[in-house]
């Protein structure tokens, strides 16, 4: 029984991350002026957030796209999560990003998900990741900062991009 609930949650979570991903790729209006910049392509940042779950993380990100007002990266990372009083342990993630905007300041959405193994239970475990953002990160590289809200809560993030 515990195993369905899991499985219609995590597909009802992939539901919602096509609908906002369809929405998001339909968007007509500008976060900002749009230059003909190129952004950087690996950015690599540790973000913790936290309320209703718990995710620390190390990330590595790579450029998939970078179009007039959207730049896509695909998302790789280590680290721990889970849900308060249930479910949590070390694992990993896949994630996409995208970023609106070529200036230094972005709204980002996050979906993936995180696939862990409970240090308690000793079975496996995946969390869906939706995060919607704020990310400083200038086009050509350097200092990266987010804050975001998500199904895990409220988080931060510092990091690098070249």
């Amino acid at each position: 029984m515990k195993s369905l609930l899991m499985k219609s949650r995590f597909y009802a979570y992939q539901v919602l991350f096509i609908g906002m991903l369809s929405l998001s790729l339909n968007n007509k209006a500008d976060a900002q002026s749009v230059d003909e910049t190129t952004f950087s392509k690996v950015n690599l940042y540790a973000d913790v957030g936290a309320h209703f779950g718990y995710q620390a993380s190390i990330n590595f990100e790579r450029q998939i796209y970078s179009g007039k007002k959207l730049t896509w990266y695909a998302r790789g990372g280590l680290g721990a999560s889970g849900v308060i009083m249930t479910t949590g342990g070390p694992g990993g993630l896949a994630a996409i990003t995208m970023l609106t905007g070529k200036k230094n300041k972005h709204f980002e959405i996050n979906a993936g998900t995180f696939v862990g193994k409970d240090i308690e239970l000793d079975k496996m475990y995946v969390l869906p990741l939706i995060d919607f953002g704020y990310r400083y990160q200038k086009p050509e590289g350097g200092l990266i900062f987010k804050a975001k809200v998500g199904f895990l809560g409220l988080g931060i993030g510092l990091g690098y991009a070249f």
